[in-house]
């Protein structure tokens, strides 16, 4: 396999196929062409396969399509438009304008689509002299009157309708009177002042939504703004205000993928989207934002990367192996796409002057913000170079409103659901409750949290109704963030003992975790696959594993329970016997996946879903040509993946000159550097141009030990038969594959020139051009690659192993892994690796022939056995416990790349 390194190699991050269409850009100069290109690509598509000639279907995959749908068509092609779009789909803008607003049922269009109808409208002209109505019939223009006037607007504002409608049905009314329709003052100045008095309900002017007051705080408080935008110098001064407090608090929880609101309704690609939106709105009010429009301008990047995963074939994906509110369910699917588009095109048109942002900043966070301080309504917000998340302390006790941590890709829970996640439940003759609702007690420390809930409502309700009562009971919840673990104490108290007492922690699909319970023998603990189970799906995906714990219940219930997410890694070694045993310690720490050279064609989605990329020999991964890695390198740099290089050697052992600058391209773009010696790191780190920024850690080769446990009692006999060698001699080895800086001539000479009759020599990496004496004591075998096992056969009739390493470009040798996984005794040449590791099980012979005979002449038992128990002593030290310990310590200060 060959990765090609061509011009996608250096496009722009924006660019997502062929420019073609007017207003396309291959290489976008600024966000707003980045935003609207990503619109204009994936909307030729949706008209081209579901609204051919811009006709809107009446029913969609088994579901009637809702007036709404040919509103919010004309709102997108209104902004795109006002963008300088003048073409989509090969037909004119007006033209398909025309041919939308024709078809719009006006007695069925309302609120939200009522004002996207008349602002679209508005665009072209007052009504009485409107460019696109002068197209159209006297029926379908009173079907367009109709549609924008979306009163009797009492019908709209009683207790079932969310409270933002007020602000809706202000802006149907604004846009009406801009377009230059009759509207009556009065009504509009009361739909003002309520929502005037929405944002002024709480002191962190962010909108409650409930009906009761129970504390609804979600997504829909910083988009009030946006709703409200075109009336706020009508609204005042507490627009304004409520518009920075809504940023603040995008500003303190927004997470790394661009999602403005990580809990509760529309916290998905809608809050993605509204990140844009928000950057947009700092575009044009940068008043408002001490964070900087550059910054807002960088989130934004973020968002639009991620959504750009979010739509196939012209649609939102949001309904695909994830999961939606059942407001929005897939009976919405073509308004939710358009209502996408309609968001981010909006945003483009107020961000066509800002440049196309770099990387977001990622600031350390560990603060709450407070809607209402006094009723203990907030959102605590952590962030480390390690973990992060959110956790909402609000009103509602549907899962996605719990006090658990939330945060795309790391901690997910299930939507709109009953399924409560990340606290303990009780039931109570059928009947599951949980502490939810507006916490008795908030106390924020740093790096924790603690929380108590004296009522445990029903679970799955939206809001937090008297009835039927709550169960009087008590949670004391401490969270402590420790690197990348969440810990929680649980303290429970319930006036009467429950039926049943479980607590369940969901797993995303692509980020396996640690879950760890410390409970009581009575409790049970156990991992459940939910694979595919429709109830078990967040906004972002499956959630294929749940873990949980029952315990024995009881009126007072004490335990701890902590959650890791365990650090990613892809391995280019996967499947080797030497990262076999590297990673099997660390399996419950560790998610490791194959990149090896059999899944290079999948490298791109493999890096994504990964936090480390682990590099051992680029020789196994890729041929020699530098193009090639030079792409995969930019691949893992682009997909944010940190890399992990294993500096085995300076160069491959084949020695071509075209691998110095391989290997000097790996070293230039890693992250962390294992080597196997202090010696090894010095001499990379003066030969090989690491950045400033790589990590360097010095960590001793694992011994092979557990390769050799199938080794028997009569495996000498049978070598020594195989190869006609002497019973009862000490027997010399050298193993392992021809090497330059290898002198086996130099050993076979030393053993000719030796005179003693007990000791034979077994050379295993025989070569042609190796000396071939007629001497008895002597065998030398070609060297071959064999299975394991018969490795080992052979290893078995070996005493004492001798390693003539010069000086050169080999910074290890796996044979310091044989020695001390057999625990054998090694003469060894002055290259100081073999010294550094072997310690006393070192015999070191001097640098000639001579100095080796003379060692030989003069070696007895009592040197050999002191050796010998050396060795056996290394095996602690080498042993892969140990080393995969060292090696999760330079993983953990890479820390998760992707949060």
């Amino acid at each position: 396999m060959h990765i090609a390194r061509g011009p996608a190699a250096d496009a722009s991050p924006w660019f997502t196929g062929p420019p073609g269409e007017a207003g396309l850009d291959p290489a976008p100069s600024t966000l707003g062409r980045a935003v609207r290109d990503v619109v204009v690509r994936s909307l030729t598509e949706f008209v081209g396969r579901y609204a051919p000639a811009f006709r809107v279907p009446r029913v969609f995959a088994g579901f009637p399509v809702q007036a709404d749908v040919h509103a919010d068509l004309a709102h997108v092609l209104g902004l795109l438009h006002a963008g300088g779009v003048t073409h989509l789909a090969g037909t004119p803008v007006t033209e398909a304008l025309t041919t939308v607003l024709g078809a719009v049922d006006g007695p069925r269009t309302h609120t939200f689509a009522s004002y996207r109808v008349a602002e679209t409208l508005r665009r072209f002209g007052p009504w009485a002299d409107n460019a696109l109505l002068s197209r159209l019939p006297p029926d379908r223009q009173a079907h367009l009157r109709a549609a924008v006037d979306t009163g009797p607007h009492d019908a709209w504002l009683d207790a079932r309708t969310p409270r933002n409608y007020a602000a809706v049905l202000a802006r149907c009314e604004h846009a009406r009177a801009a377009l230059g329709l009759p509207v009556d003052d009065a009504a509009l100045d009361g739909l003002v002042a309520r929502t005037r008095a929405l944002i002024e309900a709480t002191p962190g002017r962010q909108l409650d939504d409930s009906t009761d007051g129970s504390g609804r705080f979600d997504v829909y408080g910083p988009a009030l703004y946006l709703v409200a935008e075109p009336l706020a110098e009508r609204i005042g001064p507490a627009w304004e205000a409520g518009a920075r407090q809504a940023l603040a608090l995008v500003d303190l929880v927004v997470t790394d993928s661009g999602t403005a609101v990580g809990w509760g309704r529309s916290a998905g690609a809608l809050a993605r989207c509204l990140t844009v939106e928000l950057a947009g709105l700092v575009a044009r009010r940068p008043e408002l934002s001490p964070t900087g429009a550059h910054e807002w301008a960088a989130r934004a990047g973020d968002a639009l990367a991620a959504l750009r995963q979010w739509f196939d074939q012209g649609l939102i994906q949001s309904h695909r192996h994830r999961s939606t509110y059942a407001y929005r369910g897939p009976a919405r699917r073509l308004q939710m796409t358009l209502d996408c588009f309609g968001k981010l095109l909006d945003a483009a048109n107020a961000l066509d002057a800002v440049p196309v942002p770099g990387p977001t900043p990622r600031r350390a966070r560990d603060a709450v913000f407070w809607f209402d301080r006094d009723r203990h309504a907030g959102v605590w917000s952590y962030r480390s170079a390690h973990t992060a998340f959110v956790l909402p302390l609000v009103g509602s006790t549907v899962s996605d409103y719990l006090p658990a941590p939330q945060w795309p890709g790391l901690f997910e829970v299930p939507v709109d659901s009953a399924l409560a996640t990340g606290v303990p439940v009780a039931v109570y003759d059928g009947r599951t409750v949980a502490p939810a609702g507006l916490p008795d007690e908030v106390v924020h420390r740093p790096g924790g949290l603690e929380v108590v809930h004296h009522r445990w409502p029903d679970t799955g309700r939206r809001q937090v109704p008297d009835e039927p009562a709550p169960v009087r009971a008590t949670r004391r919840a401490c969270y402590e963030v420790r690197g990348r673990t969440l810990h929680v104490h649980e303290e429970l108290r319930f006036d009467e003992p429950p039926d049943a007492v479980a607590l369940q922690v969901t797993e995303a699909a692509a980020r396996p975790l640690r879950v760890e319970f410390a409970v009581g023998p009575a409790d049970v603990v156990t991992t459940v696959e939910v694979r595919g189970v429709k109830d078990y799906r967040s906004y972002f995906g499956e959630l294929p594993v749940v873990h949980q714990v029952e315990l024995a219940p009881a009126t007072r219930l004490d335990f701890r329970w902590s959650v890791t997410p365990k650090l990613r890694v892809a391995s280019s070694a996967y499947g080797h016997h030497y990262d076999a045993l590297l990673y099997a310690p660390l399996r419950d720490r560790v998610h490791e996946v194959a990149l090896t050279r059999a899944q290079l064609d999948r490298h791109r989605e493999i890096l994504a879903e990964v936090d480390v990329f682990h590099l051992h020999w680029p020789e196994r991964f890729l041929p020699a040509e530098l193009a090639g890695h030079l792409a995969l390198i930019d691949a893992v740099r682009d997909s944010g993946t940190r890399l992990l290089l294993t500096q085995h050697n300076l160069t491959p052992h084949d020695r071509r000159p075209e691998w110095r600058g391989v290997y000097q391209a790996w070293a230039a773009a890693a992250d962390g550097v294992i080597h196997h010696s202090a010696r090894g790191r010095n001499r990379a780190r003066a030969e090989l141009p690491y950045p400033e920024h790589a990590r360097h850690l010095v960590v001793p080769h694992g011994h092979f030990g557990d390769l050799m446990t199938d080794i028997r009692d009569d495996d000498r006999a049978r070598t020594e038969a195989e190869f006609g060698l002497r019973p009862g001699v000490l027997r010399l080895g050298v193993i392992g594959a021809p090497r330059p800086e290898k002198d086996v001539a130099l050993v076979i000479d030393a053993v000719a020139a030796c005179d003693r009759d007990d000791i034979e020599l077994l050379v295993l990496s025989g070569t042609p051009e190796l000396p071939r004496p007629p001497d008895p004591r002597i065998r030398v075998v070609p060297y071959e690659l064999v299975p394991r096992r018969e490795y080992n056969r052979r290893l078995a009739a070996i005493d004492v192993l001798v390693l003539p390493f010069d000086d050169g470009d080999m910074l290890a040798t796996g044979t310091v892994a044989d020695a001390v996984g057999r625990g054998l005794p090694a003469l060894v040449s002055p290259w100081p690796f073999l010294t550094e590791m072997l310690g006393g099980s070192a015999i070191p012979y001097g640098r000639t022939r001579e100095d080796l005979t003379r060692c030989l002449d003069s070696l007895d038992d009592v040197r050999l056995d002191q050796a010998r128990a050396a060795s056996g002593r290394l095996r602690d030290a080498h042993d892969w416990s140990r080393v995969a310990e060292l090696h999760l310590a330079a993983l953990e200060s890479l820390g998760p790349a992707k949060l």
